[in-house]
């Protein structure tokens, strides 16, 4: 199974992908962000930013894509536009057949640290630490919230999938 992980942000989007084999080991593909140029119109840019979670798609070849949900802080505004990032990047997905699923970031960071309050910094050092990534790889905590994404599920379908043989 290969997991594509989604941070939506209006200017940086990160992405992360990691697949877990037959044997059941993390392989991690690939995370980084998605920029659009901040001067462009919003609309503009979020289109240009689908445009390129397409190509991520075509490019990694997932079947599973996890994407942050929303959390309503103090700034609406913000919300609603992250809103429209969240939308654009379901509906490229969709497009290409994967099985779209979203996780809070309170669950993701108390599936890799133990606490769903863990400040970002310790979800990406115990993150890179479990897939041998080296912690000054220069990514952006974007990125490795995506990354983090995509692990929290690969960890949530494997709990899935021992309930399920035991239930045999």
């Amino acid at each position: 199974m290969r997991v594509l992980g989604i941070d939506p942000g209006t200017l940086n989007l990160g992405w992360g992908v990691i697949e877990r084999d037959p044997r059941g080991r993390w392989i991690h593909r690939g995370h980084d962000c998605l920029r659009a140029p901040q001067r462009q119109d919003f609309f503009v840019r979020i289109a240009e930013l689908g445009q390129k979670v397409g190509e991520l798609i075509d490019l990694h070849q997932p079947q599973v894509a996890v994407i942050e949900n929303i959390f309503l802080g103090k700034n609406v505004d913000s919300a609603f536009k992250l809103g429209h990032i969240r939308g654009i990047c379901v509906a490229e997905c969709h497009k290409r057949g994967l099985e779209i699923f979203e996780y809070s970031p309170k669950v993701v960071k108390k599936q890799i640290t133990g606490s769903g309050s863990a400040e970002k910094t310790l979800v990406r050092e115990l993150l890179y630490r479990q897939l041998g990534i080296p912690l000054d790889s220069g990514k952006t905590l974007d990125a490795s919230d995506a990354l983090a994404l995509a692990f929290c599920h690969i960890m949530q379908d494997s709990v899935r999938q021992r309930i399920r043989k035991a239930e045999l």
